[in-house]
């Protein structure tokens, strides 16, 4: 909980002293020290001789003295202890499985933050009050080759300074750069659904934490069944088959979709795109029969997408080895993407008929599909429950979603407990969670490819020709890079 901090005054009373957590510390260390001082007169006394013996009558006086000050400080520091208890043990599970380094410079960076809301005195109106109430701070940072790879610090929420806290990124950033003398700044930010706290996302602008796509050989390739989507994270689409891609519009789920799927042509996987809403020209840089906008023509596409994975599940099975488990990875062929754009949309337009047989469809390739590589990213504005069953949407292992978001979305992304809805992530970034890598959701930012979009569709074309043949869909491809 926050805590009364003093404001600077030249005679605060003892009660003031005592109603803080810095006074009551420094009030310990002030009766400690003076017990330690008078308990070292009251040896070198004792050590004297002289006939009346008045040094050993003192030395006697002042080593009681010392015990009532050592006795004073032990009582000060259980004091402070209780008033700390829960700061620390919401400092520890800030900080749970962080190597020693980075717990500590996780614990400087608190400091860091600490002082700049102590020196702003935030949550103080009347400057005349002997008290202020500063709010407490925690801080994770993972550091990699002294560079933040990951990082946040959450600010405890005053009603009076609500609209201070919510402000202080400059001064945070700012304070960063000057007292750790690094790039670390705060950049995004999110509130609680009971505004109590905010979440400021640190980043270190010499970290490389977003792929800048100026070029085709930019877009990195891995293997036919892999996808890299920000520097050093990969997603390993057999281990962790389907995605979730939830963003109001103008956030940039299109975008992210239109670099998974440039990746995975490039990667050799298969690609097939529905956009119901007809606003994407992909077909202009994708082979026929792989882009479709009509109601009809996606519909038709689901079960051809059926009959094809039951298909590449009897050549895995045909092929089989002694080997307990086998998938379309041992067999050398490529993945399968199946990208639909507005989901929920598309669904919400169908009959009653149409929707069940869609979401037939669809069930069976969320259910059956990371054996033969078929894999669905589904992309929504919502992807709400009411068109997209729960246990769908759940069977994706890598959920992202981009700029704010409300607390419905989040917890149909990221499952209950995962709240925070009060967002100013910008176009192009957000939160993810994968399977075996993270449970709490961690900060995404999409790839830049601002200066890749005038060549895109042609660059596009070029490489499909090559790797979007139709053989390749039941066929095996080289391995290593394309």
């Amino acid at each position: 909980m926050a805590r009364k901090v003093l404001v600077l005054k030249r005679h605060p009373d003892l009660l003031t002293i005592l109603s803080t957590r810095r006074g009551v510390a420094e009030l310990g260390l002030i009766t400690l020290a003076g017990g330690v001082a008078i308990k070292l007169v009251s040896m070198t006394l004792f050590n004297k001789y002289d006939a009346l013996g008045l040094s050993w009558i003192s030395s006697y006086v002042l080593n009681l003295a010392a015990q009532i000050f050592i006795t004073l400080a032990f009582i000060l520091a259980i004091m402070y202890y209780l008033t700390i208890k829960s700061w620390l043990r919401e400092t520890f599970r800030c900080q749970k499985n962080l190597q020693i380094s980075d717990r500590f410079r996780s614990f400087k960076l608190q400091l860091i933050v600490q002082k700049i809301l102590n020196n702003i005195q935030i949550g103080n109106p009347n400057l005349s009050s002997k008290t202020i109430i500063v709010p407490d701070v925690y801080v994770r940072a993972e550091f990699k080759n002294n560079i933040m790879t990951n990082g946040y610090l959450k600010i405890e929420i005053l009603p009076t300074a609500m609209d201070d806290i919510v402000a202080l990124s400059n001064d945070i950033s700012a304070a960063l750069v000057n007292d750790w003398n690094y790039t670390i700044i705060a950049d995004d930010f999110e509130i609680n659904d009971e505004q109590t706290m905010v979440t400021y996302y640190l980043f270190d602008t010499q970290a490389k934490n977003r792929l800048v796509i100026n070029h085709e050989y930019d877009i990195p390739v891995v293997n036919e069944h892999c996808l890299e989507l920000m520097p050093g994270w990969v997603w390993d689409l057999n281990k962790e088959p389907h995605c979730n891609i939830a963003a109001e519009t103008g956030y940039g789920k299109t975008y992210l979709a239109n670099y998974m799927i440039f990746a995975a042509v490039k990667s050799k996987m298969q690609v097939f795109y529905a956009d119901p809403k007809n606003n994407s020209n992909l077909d202009e840089g994708l082979p026929k029969n792989r882009v479709f906008y009509s109601k009809e023509d996606i519909l038709k596409s689901l079960d051809n997408l059926v009959i094809l994975m039951n298909e590449r599940n009897y050549i895995v099975k045909m092929q089989a080895t002694s080997r307990i488990s086998q998938d379309f990875t041992d067999l050398g062929m490529p993945a399968i993407i199946y990208v639909f754009d507005e989901l929920s949309a598309f669904l919400n337009s169908l009959d009653n008929k149409e929707q069940k047989h869609a979401i037939s469809q669809l069930s069976q390739l969320l259910m059956k599909g990371r054996s033969a590589g078929v894999i669905v990213v589904a992309i929504g504005q919502q992807l709400d429950a009411k068109t997209f069953p729960t246990k769908l949407r759940n069977q994706a292992q890598l959920n992202i979603m981009l700029g704010p978001s409300t607390l419905e979305t989040r917890t149909m992304l990221f499952g209950q407990g995962v709240d925070a809805p009060l967002t100013t992530f910008k176009p192009g970034s957000g939160l993810f969670t994968l399977s075996g890598l993270n449970i709490q959701p961690r900060r995404f930012v999409a790839p830049d490819m601002t200066k890749f979009e005038p060549v895109f569709l042609s660059n596009l074309k070029n490489i499909s020709d090559e790797t979007q043949q139709d053989w390749m869909l039941t066929g095996t491809v080289s391995r290593g890079n394309a």
